[in-house]
């Protein structure tokens, strides 16, 4: 006679999320901030570059090696919101820019009527 197999207990298979490759960016609020990491010269230092698609944030910022782009991500939205950083600097002077054509441009010139 032959035996009854006996059944194997499978464990639990625990899924590992990846890293956030894009933020939100605290000047623009769009979904296209990336940071990424450079060696630095400083022993127990690295580079973190901080760059937005749209309005254009560029940092760079020396962090500790065991920061990963999370921590950074908050380094960044903390300054941001402490007036650190401007968002008219960030944007390299585009929304002053905007400002002005909105304030001038608010009346539009009439449209000419044809007849034909």
């Amino acid at each position: 006679m032959a035996r009854r197999r006996r059944r194997r207990k499978l464990g639990v298979v625990r899924r590992v999320k990846k890293p956030a490759r894009y933020f939100t960016c605290p000047v623009c609020h769009k979904f296209t901030l990336t940071i990424d990491f450079k060696k630095s010269d400083k022993p127990g230092t690295k580079i973190a570059v901080v760059r937005c698609g749209s309005c254009g944030l560029n940092l760079n910022l020396e962090v500790p090696e065991v920061y990963e782009a999370v921590d950074v991500y908050g380094l960044v939205v903390d300054k941001v919101h402490s007036g650190e950083i401007e968002a008219a600097e960030a944007e390299g002077g585009e929304l002053e820019a905007e400002n002005v054509e909105e304030e001038e441009g608010a009346e539009l010139p009439a449209r000419e009527e044809t007849e034909g």
